[in-house]
């Protein structure tokens, strides 16, 4: 009982003492102040509520590039902060086998990703990629994924779209980055589950709890756990308050839904052809037919590659929706190039998809500003590693034998010494050469799809997915934002606007 007396002391005496240093931390907030006892934490905590990528881009910005972030000295949170393309090499590539997750992430983690590739190393992270690459090269499922996001499309996303572009009003808004995460949920369920949850419905009913809302939350709480002491969330979670509360709920519905999924695409494999069947999730099962994997495990496998799969394009969709409109002659020059594309096809398969999956690669154009976007905006602003033994990093910070790391990806899209004086501008023009190609940036230096070993798996049809929806979209309809509506990012795993994306739609007449 005494435990869990002074468990309670601790978390509410670190409580009180974030609020009365609050007013100092918010004069502060472009500099952390580094306090006796709790180090740097109360500054991290106040900007975590209202700036928190901008508050650690600055302070890469004013330590040249890497940081220490000094913890509180009774919770091991000194971490090394960079945007340093060295040191990000040399951790990611060079380095790589001395620098895992960690077993702090995976605690973070585990109830959500469980086994998955995200929050794996060594063999089971090794067997995971190899097959998961296997699965993503087979021209069976790129068509199933093409044909699939054409149905789900004309279905429900146009659908909802045209109800709005005919409603006066408050109908006739709509938030775009509600409407594009609850599409992309429901299309990725498609392919990683073979099941369409209908979380995005076409009577623009939407449901208010569900299966993707719960993945929202668990995100968020996630952020949290990431900035303060692992002991305050694990009370937290023991006695049920705070962000723990709503993410345990969260995790109950998420794996409710994953666990029925599991049972059931079970029962179809002894019924139907496999060899028919595109899903990740039964390819997996067929692959692993001989040694069958738990329920538990599969279950890890769909969790993380949905998660994977909606947050990185919902995320760019969303945030590149917003700079084309805020940049009326980016948008002009998008659709030039999809006109220009069209008539050198010289085909109409569809009046609404008037692009091809064969003539993607023809909009570069496009393909630069969904660069630019994840340049100035990558879906996950952070990456985390932790190091197995000491080492000295090439910027000259000692990395002791467990010490964190995190990259802000954030900041590096920032930096003028890579980007030049214009670093905060949107200018697709950056990526494209005098003869008209992408220039190549190395990995190190923007490494949204990471770098190294690691290396996002999922890049090429990122960008397949990018390019057909935003030209559909883009060539369908116009948007324009709701007046006095402010956008900004909010501090969670996924790069989100902190007050979604209110738009009004309007069919576009070229």
């Amino acid at each position: 009982m005494w435990i869990v007396a002074v468990l309670l002391l601790a978390f509410f005496s670190f409580i009180f003492l974030w609020r009365s240093i609050a007013f100092i931390a918010k004069n502060k907030s472009s500099s952390a102040i580094e306090w006796p006892v709790v180090g740097m934490l109360p500054a991290l905590l106040w900007n975590a509520t209202t700036d928190l990528h901008g508050f650690i881009t600055r302070l890469v910005k004013e330590s040249g590039g890497t940081f220490l972030f000094k913890g509180p000295c009774f919770a091991n949170l000194d971490i090394v902060v960079t945007s340093d393309p060295m040191n990000v090499h040399h951790v990611f590539s060079k380095n790589f086998a001395n620098y895992g997750k960690g077993e702090d992430f995976r605690a973070i983690f585990e109830e959500f990703l469980g086994g998955g590739i995200v929050n794996s190393d060594g063999e089971s992270w090794k067997i995971q990629r190899k097959r998961i690459h296997s699965f993503l090269s087979k021209d069976g499922f790129k068509n199933y994924v093409m044909a699939t996001l054409h149905q789900k499309m004309e279905g429900t996303l146009f659908r909802v779209l045209d109800d709005v572009s005919s409603s006066t009003g408050v109908r006739g808004e709509v938030d775009m980055q509600d409407v594009v995460s609850r599409f992309m949920f429901d299309y990725v369920c498609l392919w990683v589950l073979g099941f369409d949850p209908g979380y995005l419905c076409v009577d623009r009913h939407l449901d208010t709890f569900s299966c993707g809302k719960a993945y929202d939350d668990i995100e968020e709480a996630v952020v949290y756990r990431h900035i303060v002491p692992k002991g305050v969330w694990k009370i937290q979670r023991i006695f049920g308050i705070g962000s723990e509360k709503k993410f345990s709920t969260s995790i109950k519905v998420l794996d409710k839904f994953l666990y029925d999924v599991v049972k059931t695409k079970k029962q179809e494999l002894h019924k139907e052809d496999k060899r028919l069947q595109h899903e990740l999730l039964t390819q997996w099962m067929v692959a692993d037919e001989r040694e069958e994997s738990s329920d538990k495990f599969l279950r890890d496998f769909g969790v993380t590659l949905i998660a994977a799969g909606k947050d990185s394009v919902s995320s760019v969709l969303t945030w590149l929706l917003w700079l084309v409109v805020i940049h009326p002659r980016v948008e002009k020059k998008i659709i030039e190039e999809i006109e220009r594309v069209v008539v050198m096809a010289k085909r109409r398969p569809n009046p609404r998809f008037l692009i091809c999956k064969d003539d993607l690669h023809e909009l570069v154009y496009l393909h630069a500003a969904i660069y630019e976007t994840l340049r100035l905006y990558p879906p996950l602003p952070f990456e985390h590693r932790c190091a197995t033994e000491a080492d000295v990093l090439p910027s000259g910070h000692k990395v002791h034998k467990g010490m964190r790391m995190l990259f802000s990806m954030y900041s590096m899209g920032r930096m003028e010494e890579t980007w030049g004086k214009d670093c905060m501008d949107f200018k697709p023009e950056r990526w494209i050469s005098d003869e008209g190609n992408i220039i190549h940036v190395p990995s190190q230096k923007f490494m949204t799809f990471l770098t190294g070993p690691r290396t996002c798996l999922g890049k090429a049809m990122s960008f397949m997915l990018l390019k057909f929806m935003v030209s559909s979209i883009l060539w369908n309809y116009k948007f324009e934002m709701v007046e006095g509506h402010v956008v900004k990012p909010t501090p969670s795993m996924v790069l989100s606007m902190k007050d979604g994306l209110k738009m009004r739609v309007s069919k576009r007449k070229v």
